[in-house]
């Protein structure tokens, strides 16, 4: 969306269950909100666990796709001049847009039907509310995968690589707002937006000459070396990931790639049960520095005593260049699909 404003001036109707105020860290006035689910995606209990019973749940509420909710969203959609469609993943955009007699273009580094086929004898109902999605992927204008990609489609015009988000202020900015030393050792802690217990804080207090950025704290305060953020507080991540050294996180796409943009070593946290954890994690250890840190020894925290390893991990320098994301590869391809003219 930032790219395509930044190229085109576009503006946008934002159709999504997910808080104004993340957008707006990005996109602020650009957009229209509209609150709707979209997508399932998984439910989940913690950061690293995915709650079965209830995704399948939701997604029997949402599939399959309600003719009413599908007719007035393409309403709106016309009523707001809009030109295209662009899906994160959610394939209800791609009925709207039929609908509406409008291009889809989806975007996507994996498809839902692809992450819960493996699931299909743990929970049977899956496979056809999998099918069901896999009919509108199936009836897309325009399929854009993206790097780290987790299974190539031949319905894929292209591939691109990873989309992070910009940097909005230069690292000696973002240590100086801090009061973090341009010398000092940085390291970015973050497990996303879903809570997940961080037992081992006491531990990264004993690494006195290193600090932290943790998030997901009980409260946003510092104390020491460690400077925890409440979940509810507003973080801009990819100001945190220029101004750290290294990251440590979950493997989850936006933090993978908004770290490797940065040229960040990263120590991954792999969650097993996800089917996407196999080919990110060879991605990542293809394309970035660092280590993994399996899911059941994230709590007990031993990968604190290797943090210095991964700061010496740095491939180039931490004030070299950043990487060109590929959501700029995507608003190009998104012009050609809208032509000339006003773009929304």
């Amino acid at each position: 969306m930032e790219a395509l404003h930044r190229l085109a001036g576009a503006r946008f109707e934002l159709f999504t269950s997910s808080p104004r105020w993340f957008y707006d860290e990005s996109v602020a006035g650009l957009y229209r909100y509209h609150e709707v689910v979209t997508d399932v995606g998984f439910r989940q209990e913690s950061a690293l666990a995915y709650d079965l019973e209830g995704t399948v749940a939701a997604l029997a509420e949402l599939l399959p796709f309600d003719e009413a909710l599908v007719e007035g969203l393409a309403l709106e959609v016309k009523r707001a001049g809009c030109r295209a469609v662009l899906c994160d993943i959610a394939p209800l955009g791609i009925a709207v847009a039929e609908r509406a007699g409008l291009p889809s273009v989806l975007v996507e580094s994996f498809t839902w039907p692809w992450l819960y086929e493996p699931l299909f004898a743990e929970a049977p109902e899956l496979e056809a509310q999998a099918a069901e999605l896999e009919r509108w992927v199936d009836r897309v204008t325009v399929h854009i995968e993206t790097e780290p990609l987790c299974a190539a489609d031949p319905r894929a015009e292209v591939v691109v690589p990873p989309i992070g988000r910009p940097a909005r202020r230069s690292r000696a900015e973002v240590r100086e707002s801090l009061r973090v030393g341009a010398d000092v050792p940085l390291v970015v802690l973050t497990m996303g937006g879903v809570p997940e217990p961080l037992p081992f804080v006491s531990k990264l207090r004993a690494a006195g000459d290193i600090t932290f950025l943790v998030t997901g704290m009980p409260e946003t305060r510092v104390e020491g070396n460690v400077h925890g953020f409440h979940a509810d507080t507003r973080i801009y991540m990819p100001d945190f990931v220029r101004a750290a050294d290294a990251v440590v996180a979950k493997l989850g796409y936006s933090t993978v790639a908004e770290a490797w943009k940065e040229r960040r070593p990263l120590a991954y946290v792999t969650r097993p049960n996800f089917r996407e954890t196999g080919p990110v994690r060879a991605w990542v250890q293809r394309e970035m520095s660092g280590f993994e840190i399996p899911g059941d020894g994230f709590a007990g925290a031993g990968w604190v005593e290797r943090v210095p390893e991964l700061l010496g991990a740095q491939r180039g320098d931490t004030n070299g260049r950043p990487r060109e994301s590929g959501a700029e590869a995507v608003a190009r391809r998104m012009l050609e699909v809208l032509g000339a003219g006003s773009v929304s």
